[in-house]
């Protein structure tokens, strides 16, 4: 049993509140779908184009870069959870039956948990992300020996520019989850009229 101080109040702003965890959480589940989807399939298509090609042996595409945007583009795949809930969560609000409404407090908790997820995706997207802008500029500097010494390793690719263009989508779609997440706890926890 919810305590009147935490239960969110039983007036047309809760159906407000449902309709806009509804709207909300299917416009964020769908732009971080489609930007997860592309990202996952662009890191996918550059790991194995490099794997497949054994003179490609010192690539960009391996080691910690990798490791922190595939968990970067995983940790998108649970904000799609996330938004996906927040469809249920409004749906929960527009229940005829009170008691199956959340409280205010299990919302903010969601709405926490949710920002946190998008917040460390975002933290270590751009750590992978660095490591790779990092690896391309290495690549870019020694060009200029590369041409004479014809050591494809050295040559900046298109593939290269492609998975970062993946950290960027990933970004992309983890910032949308957290605007999402502000502009839900702000309707949550902005005043109501009573009455």
């Amino acid at each position: 049993m919810t305590r009147p101080s935490d239960a969110l109040s039983r007036s047309p702003n809760l159906k407000n509140l449902g309709g806009a965890f509804r709207i909300v959480g299917w416009i964020s589940f769908w732009i971080k779908a489609v930007l997860g989807i592309i990202s996952g399939v662009t890191v996918l298509f550059a790991f194995f184009s490099r794997a497949s090609n054994p003179n490609q042996a010192g690539n960009t595409i391996s080691g910690l870069g990798l490791l922190f945007t595939v968990a970067g583009i995983l940790l998108l795949g649970v904000s799609v959870f996330w938004s996906f809930r927040y469809t249920r969560w409004g749906r929960r609000f527009l229940a005829p039956s009170s008691a199956n409404a959340p409280s205010k407090a299990a919302t903010l908790r969601l709405l926490k948990m949710v920002l946190l997820t998008d917040l460390v995706g975002i933290l270590v997207t751009v750590i992978g992300g660095e490591w790779f802008v990092g690896a391309i500029i290495g690549k870019a500097i020694s060009q200029g020996v590369a041409v004479f010494s014809l050591n494809p390793n050295q040559l900046v690719e298109p593939i290269d520019l492609f998975v970062i263009q993946a950290c960027i989508n990933t970004i992309a779609g983890q910032f949308a989850g957290v605007v999402a997440s502000l502009w839900l706890l702000q309707r949550t926890t902005q005043q109501r009229p009573t009455g």
